[in-house]
């Protein structure tokens, strides 16, 4: 008995942990059916690179960069959470508990490119603020009418690990070194 505990006890746990999880596939849903044209009695391709899926950093909220290929054009989507809401329903024995918002923003290679030749830039000029007690002083860039990149410095110390993506209206932070390097490669794909 002894020995059959165990095993149940642990597919248990990575049941329960796989059908909690759901896959995200927000970005590729966009550039399947936004980006790429579908003519009926037509073949399409299209190539995508997963530049970036996951949480922000301290807030919890999930955004995706997802670079694509298609033809002679070379872009990237980013999909990130606008509002997320949980209500559980009980349907059956399952709990639906779901409800999700996303912004969609399409940003041209010249648009990437110009996160990658500006964001040094900023981070030199935050590295040379000092701020006053309670004070924030912030560098950004403006990517695009509904995307900004941001540094933030206060007096407490210099914050350049994380850079801020502004999306929408709406901040996501994620780590400077983590976003830069895998733009680089999505930039020499």
């Amino acid at each position: 008995m002894k020995n059959y505990l165990l095993p149940c006890i642990l597919l248990f746990i990575v049941f329960s942990i796989c059908s909690c999880s759901q896959s995200r596939y927000i970005t590729e849903r966009q550039i399947k059916t936004n980006i790429e044209k579908h003519e009926v009695g037509k073949q399409s391709n299209i190539r995508t690179y997963s530049i970036f899926k996951g949480n922000t950093v301290g807030m919890a909220r999930y955004v995706e960069l997802t670079g694509y290929k298609q033809n002679l054009e070379k872009g990237l989507i980013i999909g990130a959470d606008r509002d997320y809401v949980t209500r559980v329903r009980y349907k059956g024995a399952i709990a639906v508990s779901e409800y999700t918002n996303f912004d969609f923003i399409h940003l041209s290679i010249d648009q990437t490119k110009s996160i990658l030749s500006n964001y040094s830039v900023l981070l030199e000029k935050i590295k040379k603020e000092k701020p006053k007690a309670n004070e924030e002083i912030y560098h950004d860039f403006t990517v695009s009418k509904e995307c900004f990149i941001s540094f933030r410095r206060t007096s407490v110390g210099n914050n350049t690990e994380y850079i801020y993506l502004w999306i929408n209206d709406e901040k996501y932070q994620l780590r400077t070194a983590v976003l830069i390097n895998k733009l680089k490669k999505f930039i020499a794909y």
